[in-house]
């Protein structure tokens, strides 16, 4: 768990007085005035589904998951960092110590790019390519529509924010409406964050999300801001509904206006605090 104030609250008001104990205003986050206090929901409170009041419900549900997404991000913005300050050393002539190579090799293993053991050109691009962020405004938009704002029994009983799968029972749970020809089952977690992670990854190294990072990749190369709801037209074969699935996600996007939140950051100072005052 990276730093920062890990929190089980019992119930949804225990988790609005969490929030309000920090001052973590998601109209200041917006804003640009505030940063996200690092507190870190294991799992959400069982009767946030039991909310009527679709404004609290929503802002509770983003508040709790944003600080997750942006502390997974920051994860792989590291790795990301120093694959381009190596990549940028290959590409000048340089030789790499053994540990930096080492390092290129473990990443390549852990985000599924088939090397021979040599730094080269393709290997270096395949990176560039995977290792890299999602958008938070996506990243919230997912998780709202695939756990239906934190109530699905998968969200619930399994941390399972974005409804990805397994093929062994015991590693999730069995969907009410799955076929006897079927075996999948959504993938349960130990935390939210787990979940977060997961997603990520997802998203960065299976097959079907190719064109999710080839578009990201052509606005880094032509330095535009990630933008959530183009980089949603990546994301066809998340749903069996396709295009329909994009719509959606991009509706939600617009909607709670997502995209005022893909440059907020961490502050792990507030956290401190927190912790000073027990």
């Amino acid at each position: 768990m990276p730093k920062g104030h890990v929190v089980e609250p019992a119930n949804t008001q225990a988790l609005e007085f969490v929030f309000g104990t920090v001052g973590f205003d998601l109209k200041e986050v917006r804003r640009g005035s505030e940063p996200v206090p690092a507190i870190y929901v294991s799992s959400l409170p069982g009767d946030l589904g039991f909310i009527d009041e679709v404004g609290r419900k929503k802002k509770l549900f983003f508040s709790a998951v944003l600080p997750l997404v942006l502390s997974a991000n920051e994860r792989v913005s590291r790795d990301r960092a120093k694959l381009i300050r190596l990549r940028d050393r290959v590409l000048d002539g340089a030789n790499l110590h053994p540990p930096e190579r080492d390092w290129l090799l473990r990443l390549a293993e852990r985000y599924g790019v088939k090397s021979s053991d040599d730094i080269d050109r393709p290997l270096l691009d395949a990176l560039n390519r995977r290792v890299d962020v999602v958008p938070v405004s996506l990243a919230l938009a997912q998780a709202a529509v695939e756990s239906g704002w934190g109530s699905s029994r998968f969200a619930r009983h399994g941390n399972a924010l974005f409804g990805q799968r397994a093929w062994s029972d015991d590693k999730g749970i069995v969907p009410t409406e799955r076929t006897d020809s079927e075996g999948h089952v959504v993938r349960k977690y130990d935390t939210l964050l787990s979940s977060v992670s997961s997603y990520i990854h997802n998203l960065n190294t299976h097959p079907s999300y190719q064109e999710f990072r080839i578009g990201r990749e052509a606005m880094r190369e032509s330095g535009e801001r990630l933008d959530g709801k183009q980089l949603a037209g990546g994301l066809l074969a998340y749903a069996e509904i396709g295009e329909r699935y994009v719509e959606i996600l991009r509706r939600v996007i617009d909607k709670n206006r997502l995209n005022e939140l893909d440059d907020a950051l961490l502050n792990r100072n507030i956290v401190t605090a927190f912790n000073q005052a027990g």
